[in-house]
């Protein structure tokens, strides 16, 4: 509903008592690169309750903003914290194999960075393959932040895509439907959240 001036000089004459809301908070979102020598990780997970999927991905991108490669899955555990937990898992794998060792993990979920602290919390089913994903991260330079879903859309656009696949899909540079993403990062144009 929206309130003029003169609807609520009728609703104060009444007696009734007014309570405005308040305005939104708009926080501007920006996708920053990594340093020089440094690969940026950013991972998401996705599960669609309607449909009974799930999914999870992750891209790897260097101090230009560089795709060097993504990926994405289908996870068959009804949960998006275990979809989030797995692109963790995955991501830091693929980061293993390949021999980059300077890794900043950027997620949207505040409870993979509570799991990084507290490896104890994470679900039993995924306990062993976390601890095995620790034990990667401390032979590495590592780093972790958070950023806002609105900041994550190329991770989240490969965890939607994961949804429909039937096992894991590597690419070793960015897939189609990410590129808009990817471009709107490059340029650093800034997403926005309102709460």
């Amino acid at each position: 509903m929206h309130n003029s001036v003169q609807d609520l000089r009728i609703i104060k004459s009444l007696g009734a008592e007014c309570r405005l809301g308040r305005a939104p908070r708009v926080i501007e979102v920006v996708w920053h690169p990594p340093v020089i020598g440094w690969v940026k990780i950013n991972s998401d997970g996705a599960w669609k309750h309607a449909e009974g999927v799930g999914g999870f991905g992750a891209v790897f991108r260097d101090f230009k903003g560089h795709v060097l490669g993504a990926f994405s899955s289908n996870i068959d555990i009804p949960s998006s914290v275990a979809a989030e937990v797995m692109a963790v898992i995955v991501a830091i794998e693929l980061a293993w194999v390949r021999d980059w060792k300077h890794i900043w993990l950027e997620v949207d979920s505040s409870l993979v960075l509570d799991y990084l602290r507290s490896p104890l919390l994470v679900l039993w089913n995924l306990r062993v393959r976390w601890l095995n994903c620790l034990r990667c991260i401390s032979e590495m330079t590592f780093r972790s932040s958070h950023i806002f879903r609105e900041g994550n859309k190329v991770a989240d656009a490969l965890a939607n895509h994961g949804t429909s696949l039937t096992q894991l899909f590597w690419w070793d540079s960015a897939p189609p439907f990410i590129l808009s993403y990817c471009s709107s990062d490059l340029m650093g144009l800034p997403q926005f959240r309102f709460s």
